[in-house]
């Protein structure tokens, strides 16, 4: 009998996690570029960062999901410290959606709504409905498994050794709801999802193994308890990302301190809004959520005072010895959709250091009165190419992590895309120094290019410039023709080039051109052909893209 008690329950738990990782990853595959857009709107109104906080944490049904992609905003420098406090009230509040979700107790249907989402799982070609079949699949696993985990506690009660076990964490006095609370506190930092013990707590209200008042006072526990997992998170952050963790805890654990302190008061407030003996799992859903509700009114207003207060008990880091370019973080990966969107900002930042970088050569070029480029513009030139490599190094790594992560064949797509062009503009930027050394080293041999040379270089350039315009506006919009038109662009380039070549090699001896001038001239138009090909390369992941 201990065998069989175990085994359901275990399975059913497992069955129960299971399902909680299948819809949440579902459901942040379905709200997709979503959290990045709604993630905009944050803004120093703490109001809006509570109620965009609470709205994510329902998208991804974990509030340990939003507290971690939280943190790794903050750590990445895409949100202040009080954003991310604001947001962290608000996905305490949206985590409390699970409880809901089992209110419906239809654990009897939980096995075949699991069964038919995942034959239509199976045997559906669209990746769209795929997901949502994965989605129903998880929330069907939830409560097939919380069914298991019920049947399978329901000997127990007739077993006094169980019985008198579960009743030393009876909630009847401030000891006992405290210790109870102390309890759940535990059991959800070891499992590290509340919504798992939550829904332990829940079957064995039911089966009577526990009352009313400790399933509420270990409820309250259970909201400490998640804090391990945003506080593991930030050990390796920066100061900013560790005060955003500590203030989740704090937050929690002040919350649990006034509930417990006046338990008795709370109990009778909670039965002014629901009748627990009527619907035992609805009066544990309102107390989880009227819990976070009352403690965010009272926390909201001094969000200000506590970023403060976590300011004085944390100091700020040194000095970082490598300084990043990107708002990317390794804990941005809880959400992938994201990091792929943030990617995507990125590489446009890289494309606007790029833009300047043609930009100096283009000046160059375009001026009437031949002028060489100085050791400042070289330096300029320089700097943007360091840069590229830190950026190219930054995005790769991240969005590598991401391909392995479970995403559909759109986001795999978009993370492939967003490392090729990335890299093909961190070479881009190699040839454009290349460019670059070039003409200042005919500044300090005191060479001049002719008036042909010039004119062929300054075409060149127009038209490189010309296809990087193409292909940004193409990137931005996802629009094919502006490649198609790119592309042709391309093909007059190379028709330039060889122009450019053919004609300088018949004239080298006749204009009576120095062996370093015309090695100089010549680097440059084959600098400006690889830059070509480069973005020829770009071009064709569009165009050859089914």
């Amino acid at each position: 009998m201990y065998l069989e008690i175990v085994m359901k329950v275990v399975g059913g738990l497992g069955l129960f996690l299971y399902g909680m990782d299948n819809m949440s990853s579902g459901m942040q595959k379905i709200a997709g570029k979503r959290l990045k857009k709604i993630l905009t709107v944050l803004t120093t109104n703490r109001f809006l960062a509570v109620a965009v906080g609470m709205f994510v944490t329902m998208l991804v049904q974990s509030s340990s999901v939003s507290t971690v992609m939280a943190i790794g905003f903050v750590n990445a420098s895409l949100l202040t410290l009080q954003q991310a406090l604001g947001l962290i009230l608000g996905a305490n509040i949206g985590t409390t959606i699970t409880g809901w979700i089992l209110v419906l107790n239809i654990g009897k249907y939980g096995l075949p709504m699991a069964g038919a989402a995942a034959i239509f799982h199976m045997f559906s070609k669209s990746e769209k409905w795929k997901t949502r079949a994965l989605t129903v699949m998880g929330l069907g696993l939830i409560f097939f498994g919380l069914e298991l985990m019920s049947n399978g506690l329901k000997p127990i009660r007739s077993m006094p050794e169980f019985v008198s076990l579960f009743s030393l964490f009876n909630a009847d006095s401030y000891f006992g709801a405290l210790k109870a609370a102390i309890v759940g506190a535990l059991i959800t930092a070891i499992v590290q999802s509340s919504s798992a013990t939550l829904g332990i707590t829940i079957t064995l209200a039911a089966q009577g193994l526990i009352n009313y008042p400790t399933a509420v006072a270990l409820v309250l526990g259970e909201n400490v308890g998640t804090t391990i997992t945003a506080f593991l998170a930030s050990l390796s952050a920066n100061s900013n990302a560790k005060r955003a963790a500590y203030a989740h805890s704090i937050i929690n654990i002040v919350g649990v301190c006034w509930a417990i302190s006046i338990f008795p008061y709370y109990l009778e407030f909670l039965d002014f809004l629901v009748n627990p003996t009527s619907n035992l799992t609805l009066g544990i859903a309102t107390a989880h959520t009227m819990f976070n509700v009352i403690n965010v009114i009272l926390f909201t207003p001094f969000i200000g005072q506590l970023a403060k207060f976590l300011c004085k008990i944390v100091k700020d880091d040194g000095v970082d010895i490598e300084k990043k370019v990107t708002q990317l973080d390794k804990l941005m990966l809880k959400t992938p959709s994201v990091v792929i969107e943030q990617s995507r900002q990125e590489v446009l930042n890289m494309h606007t250091e790029i833009e300047d970088m043609l930009k100096i050569l283009t000046d160059f070029f375009d001026t009437n009165k031949q002028r060489f480029l100085s050791e400042d513009k070289l330096k300029k030139l320089q700097v943007i190419e360091e840069r590229m490599d830190l950026y190219q190094k930054e995005i790769t790594d991240i969005n590598y992590l991401v391909l392995t992560s479970e995403i559909n064949d759109e986001m795999k797509d978009d993370t492939r895309k967003n490392i090729e062009i990335c890299d093909e503009y961190e070479t881009i930027s190699d040839y454009g120094v290349r460019i670059g050394k070039v003409l200042n080293k005919f500044a300090d041999s005191e060479i001049k290019l002719t008036e042909n040379e010039r004119i062929r270089l300054k075409v060149l350039n127009k038209g490189i410039v010309e296809i990087y315009e193409l292909i940004n506006q193409g990137y931005i919009n996802k629009d094919k023709t502006k490649f198609v038109i790119a592309n042709e662009k391309a093909n007059e380039v190379l028709k330039e080039f060889r122009k450019g070549r053919d004609i300088h090699l018949q004239n080298v001896s006749k204009l009576g051109i120095s062996v370093s001038q015309s090695i100089g001239y010549m680097d440059m138009l084959n600098y400006y052909r690889r830059l070509r090909d480069h973005m020829v390369n770009i071009i064709e992941l569009y165009l050859l893209d089914k």
